[in-house]
């Protein structure tokens, strides 16, 4: 378990969204996504901090820093959110069942990312999120070979890999 107050400012590194790992993100859709995020970090309550970024980036493009809430709590609008930016929160949670509880206590279920140190966490971690992909130890990675898609109120089928073709098919059995 991480204190909220573990979150460090000097390891947050700017780059653009196509430069591999960076923590600013092209919020593009004609500002849409941008609006959206502004809107929620605007509307934090009280007892929500933005601790690192929470602003976007005077420059061309929808691109917004990336942000840290700490003091979210499970109930906050930022928390039950899909949020389509650099933005996370910190929850403090006590033992394993409460974090897993609390990660899948949202009605998404797009993607998930867990930081393990031994493998038998990573596979209980896997196994208790009810996530369309779970990422140990990495996040945001994908291969076309691999499917990838949500669950819940994250979407409905998969894209990348022959699942993802399945979706544009109809299955017929005939038996003569």
């Amino acid at each position: 378990m991480h204190s909220p107050d573990a979150v460090h400012h000097d390891v947050i590194v700017l780059g653009t969204g196509l430069a591999g790992l960076s923590a600013a993100r092209d919020l593009a859709a004609a500002g849409t996504e941008l609006d959206t995020v502004r809107g929620l970090l605007e509307r934090l309550p009280e007892h929500a901090e933005v601790v690192a970024g929470g602003v976007a980036l005077d420059r061309p493009g929808y691109f917004h820093r990336a942000t840290v809430v700490a003091g979210a709590r499970q109930e906050d609008e930022i928390v039950r959110s899909e949020v389509f930016g650099p933005v996370v929160t910190v929850q403090p949670f006590g033992d394993e069942s409460e974090a897993f509880r609390l990660a899948n206590g949202v009605t998404q279920g797009l993607a998930a990312s867990v930081w393990p140190r031994d493998h038998d966490r990573a596979m209980r971690a896997s196994r208790a999120l009810r996530t369309g992909i779970v990422w140990v130890n990495t996040h945001g990675t994908t291969v076309s070979e691999i499917p990838h898609g949500g669950v819940r109120h994250s979407g409905y089928g998969s894209d990348l890999s022959v699942t993802g073709l399945l979706d544009y098919t109809q299955v017929k059995h005939v038996m003569l």
